[in-house]
């Protein structure tokens, strides 16, 4: 469990973090979604004890907080961040790594052969990791987080770089975790990834966090009541508009045109596919609004 009481972080005059006040429990996955600069890595260090908050802040179990050296080896023994490239050490193989952080965290041997095994590394993870490419030693950095085997797990941008197969394959051993009553944080923008996997998900505003569902009404169990067009012509926006003023437009950075229906009864659902079918409109789904949407609609711009 993460309990974050009133925590600002003020650079000069800008509040990064603006007295946010929020927790996140075990056995949650929690999506952090939004543009570089805006304080998702900034709470990340916040929670690790990297960075000290102007103001507030950060409770876990037994009620410790980082009020002495000794408290934050207590935390940090069950709380732990996933390393970054830049972290591993080049003359050391892969499974030197492993080793390393099992040992650190006192975690059982055995997970070092388990997710080399189910990470696919097992061709390369006895050699130096200046090696290593740019996508193997994102694996590596992963693997060593999951040898660490702590109750807390945050990663930043844990699919960078990753082939698809690679990240279906990182998903689902995050969601064993989960399902293990891990508490996972991950900042990422691999969208798709992370709406299909994360229980909340939140964006950053003005140093607030945000609830995807507040700006989407039930964005995590919406139903089919948004019809997704690409590149929709201005005059056939017009007559949708003259002819079904309930519906509601709005287009997005990359010309998709999102139409929000009232209801999402079959007989609604027949007519529009009708009317956009009778104006030469074929490139259109049915569907909820996705992350890539609320990311346009808030943001302003499409990653």
């Amino acid at each position: 469990m993460i309990d974050i009481q009133n925590i600002t972080v003020q650079f000069g005059d800008r509040k990064v973090l603006n007295d946010i006040e929020i927790q996140f429990n075990q056995g949650e996955m929690i999506g952090l979604v939004a543009p570089n600069g805006t304080g998702k890595s900034t709470l990340m260090n916040v929670i690790m004890n990297y960075l000290t908050p102007t103001s507030g802040k950060v409770g876990f179990r037994d009620g410790l907080v980082y009020s002495s050296k000794t408290n934050e080896v207590k935390i940090h023994q069950f709380v732990s961040m996933m390393p970054d490239q830049s972290d591993l050490y080049n003359h050391l193989s892969g499974r030197d790594h492993l080793k390393m952080f099992a040992m650190m965290w006192g975690s059982d041997n055995k997970l070092i052969d388990e997710t080399i095994e189910v990470l696919n590394m097992g061709h390369y993870v006895n050699k130096k990791t200046g090696t290593y490419s740019l996508g193997m030693r994102q694996r590596l950095c992963f693997a060593m987080q999951i040898v660490a085997n702590t109750e807390i797990m945050m990663m930043d941008e844990v699919m960078n770089g990753l082939d698809p197969n690679n990240v279906e394959i990182i998903s689902r051993l995050l969601m064993k975790k989960k399902a293990e009553g891990k508490l996972i944080i991950i900042a990422s923008h691999l969208l798709d990834n992370l709406e299909k996997y994360a229980d909340r998900i939140f964006l950053f505003n003005e140093g607030k966090l945000v609830d995807a569902n507040e700006i989407i009404d039930g964005f995590s169990h919406a139903k089919i009541k948004t019809i997704r067009v690409k590149n929709l012509d201005e005059y056939i926006k017009r007559d949708l508009q003259q002819s079904y003023p309930s519906i509601e437009q709005q287009t997005l950075m990359n010309d998709m045109t999102l139409l929000h229906l009232p209801h999402s009864e079959a007989s609604l659902l027949s007519e529009m596919t009708t009317f956009l079918v009778e104006k030469d409109v074929t490139d259109f789904n049915f569907g909820k609004v996705t992350l890539n949407d609320l990311y346009a609609i808030y943001y302003h711009e499409v990653i």
